[in-house]
């Protein structure tokens, strides 16, 4: 009966182990005379296999992964396994079952066709060892110079030891591929683990001259290699998928495909007799080497059936969204806006380590990461692309604090349109996009619309005629949540009562409004200025009105960065910005301050266009499918406010109280 030793190996090398093949702990068998022992690798589970082979005249066999492993990194379920009773492939001190079967084997025409289909697959699909990686962009190469790779590994790598590759350094690397390619742009590729900061590089990155580009990103290695012309090595599987490709490989060590002839080779192993073409070391490596299983079903494959699963897993997981920062309750409410994703994950917002756990789930690239407002997750921003999501400018018929549904939210791949410290989807549209006559129609009718059905971004309040008895000019302060990060981001953290003063001592003679925030009014977020304190720098401050009531009876509106701004502008009113809100800087507004990415003047109806049609997404509060605006508002007439559980609501104001 085949055995493991196991008290040396991790529980993750066991569970990939037991996968494959009919293993037990060493530990519960009594008479070991015979036996077969597994360990892993040339580490020290290995060396135990096969000294307990030894000791009790039994054989060994020594595990590694694969070279077509699994969607994801190591701790992601894996698709391969190799087994070798002679040595293990990446050691070339000592014969393995890969160097007698390149050394012996007679290739037939079936087995080679298999081998040339894998190839095809592998380069149309991008596929290898772990296949979680971004694929590589096509501009980031613009040069018409030809691109040269060296490949750092990781310090004190077992492959670099085995690999008969410690005489050599990167640096030497380094300073042979300038000297032998000097019209090329020269790259160096960090190791994804030294990336992410699991591990140390093989060179220290001080050291490295400034002809020579560092790549940092992981990106997939097959999109990679596809825009080069030659790479060096030390001891990589990468050099071998950069032969497939049909790239020149200069190699600083004896890995398992050189010595057979298709590599440039630094170093020589007498065993190695044969010349051997890329498809014969593909065909021994992949295939006779490899074992493959399909681990959620335990089904065995054949290679071709792998790389068809792992396809098939890449699409899949390219439906998969992970979710960062939303809210319990907002866990249902967006799903509707996110109908092309067949499964949202959302990852515990009151968890620290937000990145580990998600990849304990399966995060990689193919997944799309979305992440609520501008909530901070640095090491998700730094290796993922991100998109973030916010509620929209026509958003619901009641307030978001009190956990209404919103029927619109943004998402925003560049920035958010809040945070005038980056480019926003928003800006981009404004500054880039082409307006054409039909959009531009459509933007004159809403703008109509809205001001007619006098819709704003919450509609709780019922419309009411106001009436202020006044020749004065009449300016209109709105106040905001103080803590609301497009206060903190836009306006540099100004106070209500900060803006009522600026306001006040540039408005001396005129009729001073104070309207505080609907959220502040409820009790629900923080701002509140003290009515005998606010008014001291206003003349009267209106509570529980319709901003589209007011707007109508005002000359100039003051903000911070309130979308109530943008209202006014819909009907025509000055505004002036003492933050940078997503509408100031293009010349529509009186800004404070500026911003010099905005170089745009587009027209009000461009503005409406950008913010109202192309910028959001809409739900049908009837169907629960994406809607026009338009539809949007027609049936906001007839809506009943959904909120919350009577249960969930009850929580929400208990953890108020106990803040």
């Amino acid at each position: 009966m085949a055995k493991i030793e196991n008290f040396s190996t991790s529980k993750r090398l066991i569970k990939n182990a037991k996968n494959f093949f009919d293993i037990k702990p060493v530990g519960i068998f009594k008479n070991l005379k015979n036996a077969t022992f597994y360990g892993w690798g040339y580490k020290k589970s290995g060396l135990n296999a096969i000294n307990l082979a030894k000791k009790h005249n039994g054989s060994f066999t020594l595990l590694e992964d694969g070279f077509i492993r699994s969607l994801g990194l190591s701790d992601t379920p894996s698709f391969s396994i190799v087994s070798d009773d002679i040595g293990i492939y990446y050691n070339a001190q000592i014969p393995s079952k890969l160097e007698n079967l390149l050394n012996s084997y007679e290739f037939d025409e079936n087995l080679l066709n298999t081998a040339k289909k894998a190839i095809n697959l592998i380069k149309t699909h991008n596929i290898s060892k772990y296949n979680h990686a971004k694929p590589c962009p096509d501009n980031l190469f613009k040069s018409d110079k030809k691109n040269v790779l060296i490949i750092a590994q990781t310090k004190n790598d077992a492959s670099l030891t085995f690999g008969l590759a410690d005489n050599f350094s990167t640096t030497q690397m380094i300073d042979d591929a300038v000297k032998e390619n000097p019209n090329a742009n020269i790259y160096l590729k960090i190791h994804p683990d030294v990336i992410n900061g699991l591990k140390e590089s093989d060179i220290n990155l001080d050291q490295i001259p400034k002809n020579v580009k560092i790549l940092q990103d992981d990106f997939n290695p097959i999109s990679l290699l596809k825009h080069f012309i030659k790479v060096y090595t030390k001891t990589s599987q990468m050099g071998f998928e950069a032969l497939i490709l049909g790239l020149e490989c200069v190699c600083y060590g004896m890995p398992f495909y050189a010595g057979w002839g298709v590599s440039i080779d630094k170093i020589k192993c007498a065993r190695r007799k044969k010349q051997r073409s890329i498809e014969e070391i593909f065909a021994a490596a992949y295939i006779l080497y490899t074992t493959y299983k399909n681990p959620y079903n335990g089904k065995n494959l054949d290679i071709i059936q792998t790389i068809n699963e792992i396809i098939a897993l890449k699409e899949k997981e390219a439906k998969t969204a992970y979710l960062f920062g939303f809210s319990r309750w907002k866990h249902e409410f967006v799903r509707p806006f996110l109908s092309e994703f067949q499964n949202l994950i959302f990852i515990n917002p009151l968890i620290s380590s937000h990145a580990k756990l998600a990849i304990k789930k399966g995060l990689n690239h193919h997944n799309q990461i979305f992440i609520w407002g501008a909530k901070n997750f640095k090491r998700l921003e730094k290796f993922y692309k991100i998109t973030r999501v916010e509620d929209g400018f026509i958003r619901s018929k009641a307030l978001g604090s009190d956990l209404t549904r919103p029927y619109s939210l943004v998402f925003d791949d560049l920035g958010i349109y809040f945070n005038p410290s980056k480019e926003s989807r928003l800006e981009r549209i404004l500054n880039t996009h082409e307006f054409n006559d039909e959009l531009l129609k459509q933007a004159r009718e809403l703008r109509q619309i809205l001001k007619e059905n006098k819709i704003s971004k919450y509609n709780h309040i019922a419309p009411k005629e106001l009436n202020f008895k006044t020749n004065k000019k009449k300016i209109l302060v709105v106040g905001q949540v103080e803590d609301d990060m497009s206060v903190k981001l836009g306006a540099n953290g100004k106070s209500n009562l900060e803006l009522l003063k600026m306001v006040k001592d540039e408005n001396k003679d005129a009729f001073i409004i104070y309207k505080p925030h609907p959220d502040v009014e409820s009790g629900n977020r923080v701002g509140k200025v003290a009515d005998e304190v606010a008014l001291k720098f206003c003349d009267t401050i209106l509570k529980n009105a319709n901003i589209t009531s007011i707007l109508p009876h005002i000359d100039e509106l003051c903000t911070l960065s309130s979308l109530t701004g943008f209202e006014a502008l819909l009907y025509g009113k000055k505004v002036v910005c003492y933050g940078m809100p997503f509408y100031a800087g293009w010349g529509l507004s009186t800004d404070k301050i500026t911003c010099n990415r905005r170089v745009k003047r587009p027209s009000i109806d461009e503005l409406i266009a950008a913010v109202y049609i192309l910028y959001p997404r809409y739900l049908s509060p009837k169907t629960l499918e994406i809607c026009t605006p338009k539809q949007l508002i027609d049936e906001l007439k007839d809506l009943k406010v959904e909120r919350l559980s009577a249960l969930a609501t009850l929580k929400r104001c208990f953890f108020r109280i106990f803040k």
